[in-house]
């Protein structure tokens, strides 16, 4: 084996100078089927680290051709385009034992601190090595290994007494969150990709803090810097998808892109500013109300962080009708605005009957019939609808829609009823247990006194109950009670 490594050694020094640290060198004529061989030679010496080394340099330097391909697709599996998720893994299986030796020899750290140098090229050309893992073994399972090993972001003097320890310890299994932010910061669709899989599997150390109730200043920074990185890529994969015609079915009301779902988490913990959001909301979108993924997102914000006025509620239900062009989520946002509910209804109504000359009256009447069925869904007041209908519009299977939604009126009182009827049980279950533990009786212990005398002991008088101390001045405290009693509940 030294032999053969001595005829692979590709920077012109010996093998016996190159063991004795964990740093390795790339030569100029290097080929990737050499290094591939310097890298198994390492592992049959036991110096995994090198041969870690030599496996992180074949991604960082060698695979750079597929690197496009690779940052288009996570840029597809954050926006949920389903169809080219496929597309995920670049590479085959010849590379994912990294991930094992990565493992069992806890060597998270040379992911930290580079530990591979090229002769021919300095280390801004090259690919960090969390680049170069993600390379190797593609985003599925290189995203499952980076949420396992993740930690909280260092501090300060920890991250320098890290830099300057290279040393394996018991915390070298773990990589900080800043740390590897920082090595994918050069690589913007790779970050956007990491922090949407650090928000929607690790929230305990992005978006939910249990025990403090300021985030540090780290994560509001990532906080920003996904805010940005959602205005740049998050724009066009979702529009094909909500640009539907205006029909109650086109899209379920709850369903959050994943920009609506980190704003939600975010903003709260002051990262981010609902004021800024809007205002480079409208500057990098253009301000196109049309825009499907433009007018949800600016509804949203508008809705949940706005200053609640009548202008604001108006301006949501434009964007949602307009816009996004749902007549379910307008109705639903008219149904929970409730105090400007009575205007909001009045502009849907006018928008459902009053249409441009250019439509037929087969289309009004359609689109009043999808908003009664709308309303019927969100438990809206129909019979106020029904007698806002125009005299010779012509609604298509409107008694149909009416029974059907008094139908499911009806069952929606019944299942509160029984809901009702359920917590009432309830309620009378817990106060009979109340009432038994309440009654509970008190155990005394007699004891033997010097002149025979029996005398019982009870406890100090600053113990006992006012309800005891009653009894024992009225003379029934000294009243003998069984050593054992059971109770019954009737």
């Amino acid at each position: 084996i030294d032999k053969f490594s001595s005829r692979l050694q590709l920077n012109g020094t010996s093998t016996s100078q190159d063991c004795q640290s964990s740093r390795i060198y790339v030569g100029r004529k290097s080929d990737i089927t050499i290094i591939f061989a310097s890298a198994e030679l390492e592992m049959m010496r036991e110096r995994f680290d090198r041969a870690l080394g030599y496996y992180l340099s074949i991604g960082s330097s060698f695979m750079t051709e597929s690197l496009p391909l690779l940052q288009e697709t996570a840029v597809l599996m954050v926006n949920h385009s389903q169809e080219k998720i496929a597309l995920a893994e670049v590479t085959g299986n010849k590379y994912d034992h990294v991930l094992s030796l990565l493992e069992m020899h806890q060597l998270q750290y040379v992911l930290l601190n580079r530990n591979y140098s090229f002769v021919d090229k300095s280390e801004g050309s090259t690919e960090p090595p969390i680049v170069a893992l993600i390379m190797l073994v593609g985003l599925s399972k290189a995203g499952s290994f980076l949420m396992d090993c993740l930690s909280p972001p260092d501090s300060k003097a920890d991250a320098d007494a890290e830099m300057e320890n290279n040393t394996n310890s018991s915390n070298d299994s773990n990589l900080p969150l800043d740390a590897i932010a920082t090595q994918l910061a050069s690589r913007p669709k790779l970050l956007y990709w990491f922090l949407f899989q650090v928000f929607t599997k690790r929230p305990d150390m992005y978006v939910k803090f249990p025990t403090t109730s300021v985030p540090p200043l780290t994560i509001t920074n990532l906080h920003r810097a996904q805010f940005s990185l959602f205005l740049d890529y998050a724009n066009g994969s979702e529009g094909e998808v909500i640009s539907e015609p205006m029909t109650s079915t086109s899209m379920t009301v709850d369903s959050d892109s994943p920009f609506m779902s980190f704003l939600r988490a975010t903003i709260p913990h002051g990262g981010v500013d609902a004021v800024t959001v809007r205002e480079r909301l409208g500057s990098y979108r253009g301000g196109r109300t049309d825009n499907p993924v433009f007018a949800r997102e600016l509804a949203f914000v508008t809705e949940k962080f706005g200053k609640g006025t009548l202008d604001e509620a108006k301006e949501v239900l434009n964007l949602y009708l307009l816009g996004a062009k749902n007549l379910s989520m307008a109705v639903a946002f008219a149904e929970r605005d409730t105090k400007h509910s009575k205007d909001l209804w009045k502009m849907l109504v006018e928008h459902c009957t009053i249409s441009d000359p250019s439509s037929d009256a087969s289309e009004k009447g359609a689109l009043f019939g999808s908003l009664l069925e709308a309303a019927a869904h969100c438990g809206a007041d129909l019979a106020s609808l029904v007698s806002s209908i125009p005299e010779g519009m012509s609604i298509e299977g409107l008694r149909p829609k009416l029974i059907a939604a008094i139908a499911d009126y009806r069952h929606k009182v019944r299942i509160h009823e029984y809901t009702a009827d359920a917590l009432a049980e309830d309620k009378v279950s817990l106060l009979r247990e109340l009432c038994h533990l309440s009654r509970r009786g008190e155990r005394g212990i007699d004891m033997k006194t010097k002149d025979g005398a029996h005398k019982k002991d009870s406890l100090p008088s600053n113990k006992l109950s006012l309800l005891q101390r009653q009894r024992m001045k009225s003379g029934t405290a000294t009243m003998r009670h069984p050593s054992s009693f059971s109770l019954s509940i009737r």
